[in-house]
């Protein structure tokens, strides 16, 4: 890019983001003042609208803006409709056909609908000699209207090609786009124009560039107080905040050295974190004895990789989006490379210009000083300053080379325990003897849904779930292989055979579903603890960081329980209501990430439930959020996600959120900060006073056939009306899905018998642990119904609950009509 281009693209941006306090929703019925719509040219759609009227929803090419839907003034449009596998991003690409002045664009979406709408639309275009492109705005939207139209100023900028970049909140949402109107300004019109572009070449244009941000990292089309301009003000900025906070260090009168609070009184110290329930709160007790709430900040290194931003383009050629990069040879450090392409970082760069000489040190030394004086108290996940003392939680990733399922890998596969235990031994056997060190989590948002179920029963048989499916549903159904074809829809000859056919996940029992998914689940945990526990005894194995509702369910999360020292979750929600999905199981429980954001300075929120309206927005919903959390007796600690802002031109993986406490030129959002430190300073308090989460039980009367699945059982009709099950012999069960069983000490049958017998009630299957057992004696006839009592072993959760059945002489034991579960 040739230098005076640069500095009138800076012109023309600078001008634009003056007057952007002007981009707003306006109603539908304005048009600007002495002037019309241009109607003219041709616009391309990537992807092909799948919603709304033709001829657009039809056309894969160009589309005419004679005959085309976003130029004929009236409620038709184009849509795209959302699904777990669309784009988040649609783009729509115009040819004017020649050079106009432009005074303004009007963007109308028009949604049927709440489930119709969109996040973010960005506006760029570009005149017909330039090869590159210009941001004229990017809009987020506000409100809850409807009808929503975006007037885009454009200040009588030149321009032929317009791209419009619409995302959505979340792939589920539909995107309607009904009308885009262009607004001549003053002056003529272009001549001598090429002509009109074709499909294949209007499409290209997606793949040109628009410059994005100046060599500190920063959004060029807009103006904030603060914006970095020279290297001079990063080093005034860093004398001031290291004046400010010189005195900042941890009260040791009212904490301990590991942020233990000293008020709450002393416990038995063990030399290293561990976890304790203290008038039915829990709480992390820390090497030196004293109760801990961790306060932690994620991925808090300068090296941090998601703080990067890749150079290039995939086909090696650099991207255009950058006014100026930071000189490879003075900023060596900044740049990176991998199998994937070339990096840099603009944290790492703007560092150096602000601390010179021995620069890492200085960040660490004002980054320690930082978070003590915002209140933080730890490295929650991710990467950490080389040199920082913090409590610290280390995440052990899952090895590569493991046999993958999707997003997560085949915990049946013999080789898996070897793998894991080969990658993660040195791990475990440096960090052992840490005190600073909390705990493990290991592998990261990857637990088994029926997805994976799904997916798995497409294999063959060389894969060792699907094999272990197999053998699971022949236990289940007691070997008897005409059984299981007839539930699966299968007519394989064997079991052996049966591993190499594709079964169809909608033909298995949801109950079958869930007890796989559950022994998937004890597999995983227990080999995972085992090899924790193998070289390392000292320290907390604190689960695996599941999102509650997102590649997980709740069949995978409450098998695990048994298994880690506190469950761990990244719920990026608005309250601590996720806590309830496992208040059942009294485990103590940790965020591990969390943030709230708001779209500014070219970034956004992460999600709807996380988004904000300003910085200090940001601030009240930590607040609100945070104590939510710890007024939770299981809560024992959470991480926000993260130091810094990722980069505005996006991670590697493309993200480009605004979850920092820090921005990327190393400047803290102070009103944000404030608001964290103060409610820090109360959290253990706040968490000393909760009350302890006491689930209730929940009595329930189940009708015997109403079972969720069954193997042998009949059921019969009575005279009288109402039904029982009968012919109840060994080798039948009943099973019942998703049985609350927190609280539940008894059960009371109502039975008719002839002869002797006994029922099991067992969890995890028909062969699984017994939790109670009514023995049965005659009642005088198989009409003559009794009650029965019996205890059961206290268990908690969910869980599915199966009746099994026995005799000494292999004959029916008799009927049931229901059973009671109580107090």
């Amino acid at each position: 890019m040739i230098k005076s281009y640069k500095w009138k693209m800076r012109l023309v941006l600078f001008i634009l983001s003056a007057i952007m306090s002007a981009s707003a929703v306006v109603p539908a019925s304005f048009a600007a003042e002495g002037s019309t719509p241009l109607k003219t040219g041709n616009y391309f759609y990537s992807p092909t609208p799948d919603a709304g009227s033709s001829p657009d929803r039809v056309t894969s090419g160009l589309v005419s803006s004679a005959n085309g839907i976003l130029f004929d003034g009236l409620s038709t449009y184009a849509g795209w409709m959302g699904s777990a596998t669309a784009p988040l991003t649609v783009r729509v690409v115009f040819d004017l056909l020649k050079d106009y002045p432009l005074d303004q664009i009007r963007i109308i979406m028009n949604s049927q609908n709440i489930y119709w709408g969109f996040k973010d639309v960005t506006v760029k275009y570009r005149p017909e000699s330039k090869l590159g492109y210009y941001i004229a705005a990017r809009h987020v939207r506000t409100g809850t209207d409807l009808n929503y139209t975006i007037s885009v100023p454009m200040a009588n900028a030149t321009a032929r090609y317009v791209i419009l970049e619409i995302r959505r909140t979340q792939a589920y949402q539909h995107i309607p786009l009904t009308e885009v109107e262009f607004y001549k300004g003053s002056g003529d019109a272009g001549t001598n124009s090429a002509a009109a572009l074709t499909a294949s070449e209007i499409k290209g244009e997606l793949s040109k560039d628009a410059l994005m941000v100046d060599k500190y990292g920063q959004w060029m089309s807009e103006t904030w107080p603060g914006k970095v301009g020279y290297d001079v003000q990063l080093q005034l900025e860093y004398a001031n905040e290291a004046a400010l906070l010189a005195a900042s260090s941890l009260n040791l009168s009212k904490y301990d050295a590991y942020g233990g609070i000293k008020s709450l009184g002393k416990y038995t110290a063990t030399g290293f974190f561990r976890l304790q329930k203290i008038d039915g709160k829990w709480w992390f007790i820390t090497p030196e004895g004293y109760p801990f709430i961790m306060k932690g900040v994620d991925a808090a290194s300068l090296w941090e990789a998601g703080y990067k931003t890749p150079i290039n383009k995939a086909d090696g050629t650099p991207k255009a989006i950058f006014d100026e990069l930071p000189d490879k040879t003075a900023f060596s450090p900044a740049y990176t490379n991998d199998a994937n392409g070339q990096y840099v970082s603009f944290v790492v760069a703007n560092v150096m210009k602000k601390y010179g000489a021995d620069y890492e040190a200085k960040w660490e030394d004002i980054t320690k000083k930082r978070l003590i004086d915002w209140g933080f108290n730890a490295f929650a996940k991710w990467t950490k300053p080389k040199n920082v003392m913090f409590p610290y939680v280390q995440v052990l990733q899952d090895p590569s080379n493991l046999r993958r399922i999707s997003w997560t890998y085949d915990v049946f596969d013999p080789a898996s325990e070897g793998i894991i235990d080969t990658a993660l031994k040195t791990q475990l056997q440096s960090a052992k003897s840490s005190p600073w060190l909390i705990g493990y989590t290991y592998d990261n948002e990857a637990g088994w849904d029926s997805e994976i179920v799904k997916q798995i029963l497409l294999y063959n048989a060389s894969s060792p779930a699907k094999s272990t499916f197999v053998d699971f549903m022949a236990a289940r159904y007691n070997n008897d292989l005409t059984a299981v074809n007839h539930l699966l829809g299968t007519s394989a000859s064997s079991f052996a055979a049966l591993k190499d056919a594709a079964i169809d996940v909608a033909r298995v029992p949801a109950i079958d579903v869930s007890e796989y998914i559950r022994l998937a689940s004890k597999t995983y945990y227990s080999m995972i603890r085992n090899i924790i526990k193998k070289y390392d005894t000292n320290h907390l194995f604190l689960g695996s960081s599941v999102v509650p509702t997102w590649r997980t369910s709740l069949d995978w999360d409450q098998a695990g329980m048994a298994y880690v020292d506190a469950f761990s979750v990244d719920s990026y929600t608005q309250n601590a209501d996720w806590i309830a999905r496992y208040a059942a199981f009294d485990k103590p429980l940790i965020n591990q990430e969390y943030s709230f954001g708001t779209s500014i300075r070219g970034l956004t929120y992460i999600s709807a439930p996380t988004k904000t309206g300003s910085i200090a927005e940001r601030g009240t919903a930590f607040k609100k959020f945070l104590e939510s959390q710890a007024a939770n007796s299981l809560f024992v600690g959470s991480g926000w996600y993260s130091y810094y802002d990722q980069p505005v031109t996006g991670r590697p993986d493309g993200e480009s959120y605004n979850t920092g406490l820090v921005n990327q030129q190393d400047q803290p959002y102070t009103e944000m900060t404030s608001i964290m430190k103060d409610v820090h300073a109360g959290l253990e308090t706040l968490h000393s006073t909760a009350a302890p989460v006491t689930p209730a039980p929940v009595p329930v009367l189940i009708e015997a056939e109403k079972y969720t699945q069954q193997m042998g059982a009949v059921t019969v009709t009575m005279t009288g009306g109402g039904q029982y099950v009968g012919s109840l012999k060994p080798g039948d069960w009943t099973a019942y899905a998703g049985v609350n069983m927190t609280g539940i000490k008894n059960m009371e049958f109502k039975v008719a018998s002839d002869k002797s017998g006994t029922v099991r009630v067992r969890l995890g299957g028909p062969s699984g642990d017994v939790v109670g057992t009514l023995n049965i004696a005659s009642t005088g006839g198989l009409q003559t119904w009794k009650t029965s009592q019996i205890a059961i072993a206290p268990t908690a959760g969910l869980q599915n609950l199966y009746l099994t059945f026995e005799n000494a002489a292999g004959e029916e034991i008799g009927n049931i009509d229901y059973f009671k579960l109580y107090a």
